[in-house]
């Protein structure tokens, strides 16, 4: 069936296959799909496990493993989707980019794609560092913008995008994706000075910047910061 055909709270019983633009989800048998409030699909079971085959507090190899190369997939597809969709030569040919998904419960880096390994020591505390800003206040549909090396960032021109993931207005977990860009201000072009003496020589800096609201692309916010420069380049 078409995912576009679902409405809101609609339930699908596996098996079955949902069909939209850009995904294919198979509901195994004893399983079943529903639509919630904000769109996304929620699979439940509907037979519980053997109980010879429940897991309990012991850690089991295989399903480690399992869950390991599952959540992985998820940082990878979203590598292809950014890939296939950028306009900077950064992103679509010299493959620049690194994306992680972040669990809100244990405040950790809990999978992430094989892009760009530089990223991985320090994409997580990107996240952390808006989940321990009181200043910010995160609700669906916000998406932060954010490149300090004070609060996780690398250089300036590496751009996080952290996004927050709700379901029935609790925050689950945050999903991020960070990108070289070819220029963010600075003294010179590319926005890596080797004669900088402050970072504020090396480009705009941002610690958190909301620019997306409730599902709304805050594009004038956006035009401000740019525009905010100490330097043309």
């Amino acid at each position: 069936m078409s995912r576009t055909e679902l409405a809101m709270g609609q339930v699908v019983k596996g098996a079955a296959i949902i069909i939209e633009a850009t995904a294919t989800t198979v509901i195994e048998p004893d399983w079943q799909a529903r639509v919630s409030d904000q769109g996304n699909l929620i699979l439940t079971r509907l037979c519980p496990v053997q109980r010879q085959l429940a897991i309990g507090t012991s850690v089991d190899p295989v399903m480690l493993e399992i869950f390991n190369k599952l959540f992985m997939s998820i940082a990878e597809q979203m590598g292809f989707v950014l890939q296939n969709t950028a306009y900077s030569v950064n992103i679509k040919e010299r493959l620049d980019f690194f994306h992680p998904r972040a669990c809100l419960i244990l405040s950790e880096l809990i999978a992430n794609a094989p892009h760009i390994p530089v990223h991985l020591g320090s994409m997580g505390e990107s996240v952390l560092s808006l989940v321990n800003n009181q200043a910010i206040k995160i609700e669906p549909g916000d998406v932060y913008l954010l490149n300090s090396p004070y609060h996780g960032g690398t250089h300036l021109p590496d751009i996080t995008v952290v996004t927050p993931v709700f379901e029935q207005q609790q925050l689950l977990f945050f999903v991020a994706s960070r990108g070289h860009h070819a220029d963010i201000g600075g003294i010179s072009p590319g926005s890596m000075p080797a004669n900088s003496q402050s970072i504020t020589e090396e480009g705009l800096l941002s610690a958190g910047m909301k620019i997306v609201s409730k599902g709304e692309f805050l594009e004038q916010q956006v035009r401000e910061w740019l525009w905010h420069k100490h330097f043309e380049t």
